[in-house]
């Protein structure tokens, strides 16, 4: 156990030697997976309770009638005054329909017992939430992985893979997700403590010089974002042309 709150502290301060000490030891890669599902697996243990809660409670005909009458209250509020009236109605009635299908469903018999069904349901949301960073990481690493590969570096998977795991620590923060107004702040905290652990672990992993590991480690993000901007742009000016031509 001291050992582990030791490899936090070290991870989580950008401890030279707990990097380079972690980088060293065996089976560097596994020991990072397995440290990355953990700290997901722990920070996201509120989606079970939340979705279990949301299951036990149901939607009632109650409550679907009441969330039918406040919706289409705030559609009659806001509904332009040259919209086609017949269309707003058979819109209104999809929407009824939609409701009272949901109520109808909830209430069908399941083959499990409902507690058992809505355990079940609660811990896939939980399991699915945890394992969703696994690609996004696997994918940006490559990336980054190649960038590092024609910058000099050593670019060898497993040590690379095994210490940029470690960006999951700072993550535990995001257990407190659910908090209002505390939990955003927290996991953008979080998000950019892990930016700052992957950059200590790119320039470690890498023998890179701090400057360079940060622009190895953003070149992707930016390459990113320019080519949203410039679909975003050519996606503008081709609605501008198709606007001009018609008038």
């Amino acid at each position: 156990m001291e050992t582990l709150v030791n490899l936090i502290r070290g991870v989580v301060t950008l401890d030279e030697q707990t990097y380079r000490g972690f980088l060293d030891s065996p089976n560097v890669m596994k020991r990072g997976f397995l440290i990355f599902l953990a700290c997901f697996f722990f920070a996201m243990f509120p989606v079970f309770g939340q979705t279990l809660i949301a299951k036990l409670q149901g939607l009632t005909p109650e409550e679907a009638a009441l969330a039918q009458d406040q919706f289409i209250s705030i559609l009659e509020q806001f509904q332009p005054a040259e919209t086609d009236d017949m269309f707003m109605e058979m819109f209104k009635q999809n929407f009824v329909l939609s409701m009272n299908i949901g109520v109808e469903i909830e209430a069908l018999p399941t083959l499990l017992p409902k507690p058992i069904t809505n355990f079940l349901h609660a811990l896939g949301a939980w399991v699915s939430a945890s394992l969703r960073p696994i690609f996004p990481w696997l994918a940006y690493g490559a990336l980054v992985l190649l960038l590092a590969k024609l910058a000099g570096g050593p670019a060898v998977l497993n040590p690379f893979f095994g210490l940029t795991a470690l960006f999951a620590v700072p993550n535990l923060l995001r257990i407190f997700g659910f908090v209002p107004f505390l939990g955003p702040v927290l996991e953008l905290v979080a998000l950019i403590w892990g930016m700052a652990v992957y950059i200590r672990a790119v320039q470690i992993s890498q023998e890179f010089s701090g400057g360079k590991a940060v622009l190895i480690v953003l070149l992707p993000v930016l390459v990113l974002f320019l080519l949203i901007a410039c679909s975003g742009s050519a996606a503008l000016a081709t609605l501008v042309g198709l606007a001009a031509g018609v008038q």
